[in-house]
This record gives C-alpha cells, structure tokens and sequence, in this order.
C-alpha cells in the first residue's frame, strides 16, 4: 500500500500501537481480522496523506521510483499496483495478495460486496495494459 518497505515497517508499528490503545473499542461480534485490517488501512492513508502534504518529497519518490530501470516483473507489478488510486489499490492487494475474500474486504472497507468486485476487476485491467507496456528483462 505504501510502496517502500521503510514505510510498510512504520506503518505495522503505528498499526499495533494503535490495536494497542484502542482494544477496548474492540466489538466482540465482528472479526478480529478485519479490525486488524481497518486499523492497518487506516494508517497507511494517513502516511499516504500526509506524505500529500509534502509534495517535494512525494515528487522525489515518484522520480525515483518512474526512473529505475526495470529489475524483474515482481518489481514492475509492485510498481505498476503503487499507482493504482488508493481504494483501488486496497482492494486489490487484500484480494491479491493477502487472498481475502471480497465480503470480509467490503466489511473492512465499509464498501459493497459490488463495488470491491468492481475495484478489483478495474485494478486487474489497469495492470494488464501498465504491464503490457512495460518492458519485461528477464534474469538468467
């Protein structure tokens, strides 16, 4: 979600802080895996946000990251996903990635089951014509 593994280690330490201070706020009745992930969301927006409010920074991670050459696919997917607009991209990495089923997402998210299918299937079409253009090195 946030592109850098410096700040995907933040962004778990503020995650079980925050757990941590608020899990008397914690409802019984629903899972504890989509709190978890409410709260893990929840501050990934608020990193991202806040590096929105720094555009110089912003501007110099995205340099960085448009100019590297390509080092393999997995490299080019995470790329390509890091472009995806924030709620496409939640969707998608819970689904892809961390192979959550579409209902539990839309619980985490507060969204429909139809609109989490709806991001997910844009997010899939989105990077297939990124990918389709980018050159792919292979390593041997």
């Amino acid at each position: 979600m946030l592109g850098r593994p410096e700040d995907a280690e933040d962004a778990v330490q503020m995650a079980f802080l925050k757990l941590y201070r608020g899990v008397g706020q914690f409802q019984f009745g629903a899972k504890f895996s989509t709190y978890l992930f409410r709260i893990m969301l929840n501050v990934c927006f608020d990193m991202r946000q806040k590096r929105r409010g720094h555009p110089e920074q912003a501007l110099a991670e995205e340099m960085e990251i448009s100019h590297a050459p390509p080092v393999d696919l997995r490299l080019q997917l995470e790329e390509a996903i890091n472009t995806l607009p924030e709620r496409m991209r939640a969707c998608f990495v819970l689904f892809a990635v961390e192979e959550i089923k579409q209902d539990e997402i839309a619980e985490i998210l507060h969204l429909s089951v139809g609109t989490v299918k709806a991001q997910i299937f844009h997010a899939k079409a989105r990077l297939r014509l990124l990918l389709a253009d980018a050159p792919v090195e292979v390593k041997t």
